[in-house]
């Protein structure tokens, strides 16, 4: 029983109160819960821009007190160079096959470099071998050829565990989880502007020619 008790207060605490105003709270502004007073966009979005951050910096989204606060573990984001970045919550359930559905942080800023770490390459946040390509737009991919089994992982920026993982944007997030039947190419993305992960896993071209023969056995069967 404790355990469904815990796990129905956790949710709770991720539950964002109807009409609430939005703040940002971080070492930029000596964690003042009330610090930097987000816009509301009137598109279930909240947003604020912030000057004179040059570099890296630690933040969560608030009500204005710590009575409630995202994410668990502190967000992070890196100013661009004249020290300015816009922070954006975005409080609506998207559906758009990309993680987390809800409550992700969007950032104007981009640290450039990102590197997949995982349990099939030692969990080094600095391996070439893992580095992931920029597609444009702030998206990053990395595509890599798995044998069958279970794999955890996570994008990370080059070098550091500030990470986007299911559980959005912040230090060392989650691990994200495949369980592969068979060999199989996964294509893992990062978008580091909306603040999004995904993977795909792609057939194997040997089970995609069983695949296809399958198929034309059924159509055949049809006529």
């Amino acid at each position: 029983m404790k355990k469904y008790v815990l796990v129905v207060l956790a949710l709770l605490g991720l539950v964002v109160p109807v009409n609430a105003a939005f703040f940002v709270a971080g070492d930029f502004n000596g964690w003042n819960a009330s610090g930097n007073v987000m816009t509301d966009n009137m598109d279930g979005t909240h947003s604020v821009s912030l000057s004179n951050v040059a570099g890296r910096h630690e933040f969560k989204v608030t009500q204005g007190d710590w009575s409630w606060n995202y994410p668990g573990p502190n967000s992070w984001f890196y100013g661009d160079g004249s020290g300015n970045v816009t922070i954006t919550f975005n409080t609506n359930t998207v559906l758009d096959g990309w993680n987390p559905g809800q409550y992700r942080i969007g950032l104007s800023t981009d640290p450039g470099t990102w590197t997949v770490a995982g349990s099939f390459q030692g969990w080094s946040n600095n391996n070439p071998a893992t580095a992931m390509t920029a597609q444009g737009g702030g998206v990053y991919m990395l595509s890599q050829t798995l044998a069958a089994g279970e794999y955890w992982f996570k994008p990370v920026v080059t070098g550091s565990w500030d990470s986007i993982s299911d559980d959005g944007r912040n230090v060392n997030t989650n691990n994200m989880y495949l369980n592969l039947a068979a060999d199989s190419v996964v294509n893992i993305y990062v978008d580091a502007l909306v603040g999004k992960v995904k993977a795909e896993v792609v057939p194997e071209p040997a089970t995609m020619a069983l695949f296809a023969i399958g198929s034309l056995f059924l159509a055949r069967r049809k006529k």
